[in-house]
């Protein structure tokens, strides 16, 4: 399959961050494309990293859905903002203020809630203050993007529930934060450090008792102390929590003693050895395993709180800690040839993201809680209305792999439960704790690969040790980010990428009646989310399964209706009129071979009056009673992206919308 570039319709290019200098590791062991299949994968590396949103690190990165996003809701980069009316997206330039030591904003379960604001997205500086705008770009994470631009990026990755850290991280190693509350959940805050609260069963212990290797990796000095924040594992490795590890780390049973061992808990941390600066010190024990060969099946790496990214760790040092853990896989020829890493964030702090996550429907079990939720305690919710527990925001996830080679972007809907799917479709060992509606909603990372497809390569990246030094020489004599006086939209890089294909094939029709219905469809191999805007108010969230329909409607408003549909990967449906306009209704269809599939537009005049309307590329006039059609085919000017919009003569608020991407199962483009 034939790489491609990546669409106009969501913005974009493949690589200003490629412009950086390219100091790092060389390129080596350059080998041709060699066939292969998922069980060529024989370990997985899981870095997950903390509290940056994806448009705070990739919105103006080509090919992306970012700031140049065409089927964005309206006003969503808009921020109302009681001080100024309505803030924008600032850059956070670090040649001229110090970025790089961003203090933390409130990243919790009531404040992400607010943002979300029930699907409006709204309410961002509301919640998290005038800094949550802020957004960096490729001159001010250069390693960040280079890697991306290098692999390929995910763009529909959200964290797993609207709240903070740990919950996040429970979702990523257990796949739940036991919402019933039968096993010490539910967690929906940060309980206090190392101390065993929960007893359901995690992933590390369904792959100890299946007899698979694994490992967490994280320094063993002084823990979570934040005047030692180069060392220890900022109590960022939720297995602590749980009461199975501390009984293994009892126990003088070398065999059960394991699983703590295992998990990296101890009876004692060491002190501060002064050398926490020294990436390859604090790694020692996984690179020293990658040096032997000697690295586990799986294997999760809990950096120290400076090198985890999390204001006001600095990027840099993330940058110059990722590099660490990759040239160690890189530096032995076997792992580098047979290792996928997931490089991921475990939720947005509280920095601004555009795209709204999807929503389970009311009642979704697993999937719902009381909108009060107590600071953990070990107590029940608190009873209230009810509010979904995810999805988050979106965070950044980078996949580094021989198959992900390339700079691609991959649109499918994801969460942190996904990684748990993809060692699950390559290990065959079930994480039994991940709701119904996740597991048909969320991916599992295999559309992220092309395995028939294996670049054995080493890319050249920026030298992080030359950033790191810059950082130090610069940052902390600069003054600290604001807003600025004058605020500029910002712009996305120009240019392309090659998108993965995607198991997506989405259709919905709007008709103006007594209300307005949405018919819905999924031609695709996969289910899908589709959610319903009625003006300004609150959306409703649908889900269709492959294969399926199903309907929705929305009450007319006297006088004007104005509905838009949104859904994964720039899917849009607009309608706006007003009661002059009824009788001419426009439905898109989804026809032909799967392999060129075209889109067939068919225009309806009920009406007693010829109906005539300006449709992209051309017009089309619809006599009284009858029916027009026009075809597009998008894959012969536009690799199967569409944008046609339908306006009708002598009523200037009627209009009709159709967008998004047709798939065909091969790459595409997107820029």
């Amino acid at each position: 399959m034939s790489d491609l570039a990546r669409r106009r319709f969501l913005g974009g290019v493949l690589g200003a961050a490629a412009a950086a200098p390219l100091l790092g590791i060389e390129e080596a062991w350059a080998g041709a494309p060699t066939a292969g299949h998922l069980d060529d994968v024989e370990h997985v590396v899981i870095l997950m990293q903390e509290n940056r949103s994806f448009d705070h690190y990739f919105g103006t990165m080509a090919g992306v859905r970012g700031f140049g996003d065409r089927a964005a809701l309206r006003g969503v980069f808009q921020q109302v903002d009681p001080a100024r009316g309505h803030l924008l997206p600032f850059h956070v330039d670090t040649t001229k203020v110090d970025g790089q030591d961003l203090s933390d904003l409130p990243h919790d379960w009531d404040t992400t809630h607010l943002a979300i604001n029930g699907g409006r997205n709204d309410r961002w500086v509301a919640a998290k203050s005038e800094a949550t705008m802020g957004y960096f770009t490729a001159s001010d994470i250069p390693f960040q993007r280079a890697l991306a631009s290098a692999f390929t990026i995910c763009d529909h990755y959200f964290c797993s529930i609207q709240g903070a850290t740990t919950p996040n991280r429970l979702f990523h190693w257990t796949g739940t934060i036991d919402p019933d509350g039968r096993a010490g959940g539910p967690a929906t805050d940060n309980p206090v450090d190392y101390v065993p609260v929960f007893t359901w069963t995690t992933y590390p212990e369904r792959l100890e008792k299946a007899g698979v290797r694994w490992q967490v990796y994280a320094d063993d000095e002084v823990g979570d102390d934040g005047a030692h924040g180069y060392v220890g594992d900022y109590g960022d490795n939720p297995l602590w929590l749980f009461q199975a590890y501390h009984d293994a780390l009892a126990s003088t049973d070398p065999k059960v003693r394991r699983l703590a061992d295992r998990a990296s808990l101890r009876t004692a941390w060491k002190p501060d050895s002064g050398q926490g600066r020294n990436i390859d010190h604090v790694l020692a024990q996984f690179l020293g395993d990658c040096a032997t060969g000697s690295l586990p099946t799986v294997s999760w790496v809990v950096a120290p709180y400076l090198y985890s990214e999390h204001p006001a760790g600095r990027p840099v040092d993330g940058a110059a800690y990722v590099q660490a853990v990759l040239n160690g896989i890189w530096g032995n020829q076997e792992l580098r040839d047979s290792t996928v890493v997931f490089l991921n964030y475990d939720e947005n702090d509280g920095f601004y993201d555009h795209v709204p996550p999807p929503v389970p429907p009311p009642g979704t079990p697993q999937e719902y809680l009381p909108a009060v939720q107590p600071a953990f305690r070990g107590l029940p919710p608190a009873s209230g209305p009810l509010v979904p527990v995810g999805l988050g925001p979106r965070v950044p996830m980078t996949v580094v792999s021989p198959w992900s080679r390339g700079g691609f972007v991959n649109s499918q809907v994801a969460d942190h439960t996904s990684v748990l799917r993809f060692l699950e479709t390559w290990t065959g060992i079930r994480e039994t704790n991940i709701s119904a509606w996740r597991r048909a909603l969320c991916g599992d990372l295999t559309s992220c690969f092309d395995f028939s497809h294996r670049v054995t390569s080493v890319p050249v990246l920026p030298d992080t040790a030359a950033l790191r030094a810059e950082a130090d020489r610069t940052q902390k004599t600069l003054p600290a980010s604001t807003p600025p006086a004058t605020q500029v939209a910002p712009v996305q890089d120009p240019g392309t990428a090659p998108a993965r294909p995607l198991p997506y094939q989405p259709e919905a029709n709007l008709t103006v009646g007594a209300q307005v219905t949405v018919a819905a469809a999924n031609h695709g191999s996969a289910a899908l989310q589709l959610a319903v805007y009625p003006g300004t108010g609150a959306p409703q969230h649908v889900d269709v399964a492959p294969g399926g329909t199903t309907t929705a409607t929305v009450p007319l408003v006297p006088g004007a209706y104005d509905v838009t549909v949104h859904g994964p990967n720039g899917f849009l449906r607009t309608a706006a009129g007003d009661a002059s306009g009824a009788g001419v209704e426009v439905a898109v269809t989804v026809t032909g071979p799967r392999s060129r599939p075209v889109l067939r537009l068919s225009a309806t005049n009920t009406g007693t009056a010829s109906a005539t309307l300006t449709l992209t590329g051309g017009t089309l006039t619809v006599p009284a009673g009858a029916t027009r059609t026009h075809t597009y085919q998008p894959f012969d000017h536009d690799h199967g992206w569409y944008d046609i919009t339908a306006t009708r003569a002598g009523h200037p608020s009627w209009v009709r919308r159709f967008a998004g991407h047709l798939e065909n199962g091969l790459p595409s483009v997107t820029g």
